[in-house]
């Protein structure tokens, strides 16, 4: 079957379980094709291709070649921590729209040389914290926005997910080069969540880390994390993760406010017409209640992006809108390592 040329195609980088959340996201929008999926080994692309059911997708084992092609419009990394920023800025200079898996990278000299060359090349970003795009996200702006929870001094979220052997990504993730640390691998989705949340900075953190004394899952990096951050508006942010917990995926949220709390999907607020004092209103919505990442808002995230580049508007997710996500994860590990309270440093 010919692929239609009005359509905004997508060149999608590396082949496993995310790779085909995108491709399955990118494939659900009108007027979007998967076009070219790309991997080191070409047999390998050329066999996920079939899997996931992307008859109008090339296979590709050079890079460079896929960039060159003009039709590609958007290129969707989803490799492994460490390739992102090369390849970020090699489709930058190639002109190419971007959705870049999280994290950005494991260190803030690599995000700082990705900002330079997005910048210069003028394209859109994505970055893939999706959950602003669910449910929930969306009505505790709303709630906040109507005052429900009047000025909001204390929020919590939490990242409770075992990554281990039954995860394919887990043979590289357990290693600190790669995997960076429980944060930047997997716990940044929450701190996310509570970052977006609370209507300001964060300026100061305090964090405490530590593994497992089996360490069953063999990680060479700490694995737990809990901090305590203070924001510039005076509000209070609690935040932890355990990637090598043993129970069902959770990611509670909790955020209080002079008149009205959320605790996941119920709100308990004084303005709220006809609920008494201490009971809760059942919020009908998705929550961040699964690790599948077939269940994540990624198509919603995309079709921002898409509106954005046909607009010419800037994402809410873009590569510079989440950029503080990173700021304070790096403070946090820094903090956690040194036991001492750090500042949260600008990346950009």
């Amino acid at each position: 079957m010919a692929s239609e040329p009005d359509k905004i195609k997508i060149g999608i980088l590396g082949t496993g379980w995310v790779a085909g959340a995108h491709a399955e996201a990118f494939s659900a929008i009108p007027g979007c094709e998967v076009a070219a999926l790309y991997s080191r080994d070409i047999n390998r692309a050329a066999t996920r291709i079939q899997e996931m059911g992307l008859s109008n997708a090339e296979p590709y084992d050079n890079l460079e070649l896929l960039l060159n092609n003009p039709e590609i419009d958007v290129i969707s990394i989803c490799s492994m921590h460490h390739e992102h920023p090369q390849q970020t800025i090699a489709a930058a200079q190639a002109g190419k729209h971007l959705v870049i898996e999280k994290p950005l990278a494991t260190s803030p000299e690599a995000i700082s040389e990705m900002v330079s060359a997005v910048n210069k090349a003028g394209v859109k970003t994505s970055v893939c914290f999706e959950l602003r795009f669910i449910g929930l996200m969306n009505n505790i702006k709303s709630f906040v926005d109507q005052g429900l929870l009047g000025n909001i001094f204390y929020g919590q979220c939490s990242y409770f997910h075992g990554i281990g052997p039954w995860y394919r990504q887990w043979s590289w993730n357990k290693q600190q080069k790669f995997g960076g640390s429980a944060i930047l691998t997997a716990g940044c989705h929450a701190l996310d969540f509570l970052l977006e949340t609370v209507d300001s900075k964060v300026k100061t953190v305090s964090a405490v880390s530590n593994r497992s004394t089996g360490n069953p899952l063999e990680y060479d990096y700490d694995t737990n994390i809990a901090a305590v951050l203070e924001f510039e508006n005076g509000t209070i942010g609690q935040f932890s993760t355990s990637i090598e917990c043993r129970q069902p995926y959770q990611f509670p949220v909790l955020l209080q406010g002079e008149l009205g709390t959320i605790w996941n999907d119920q709100i308990s607020s004084t303005k709220w017409p006809g609920l008494k004092y201490g009971e809760w209103a059942k919020i009908p919505t998705s929550l961040p209640d699964s690790g599948d990442v077939s269940d994540h808002p990624y198509q919603s995230q995309f079709e921002h992006l898409l509106s954005c580049i046909k607009n010419d508007e800037e994402p809410t997710n873009s590569l510079a809108n989440c950029l503080h996500t990173h700021e304070v994860t790096f403070a946090i590990d820094e903090a956690a390592k040194s036991g001492r309270k750090t500042d949260v440093a600008s990346i950009a």
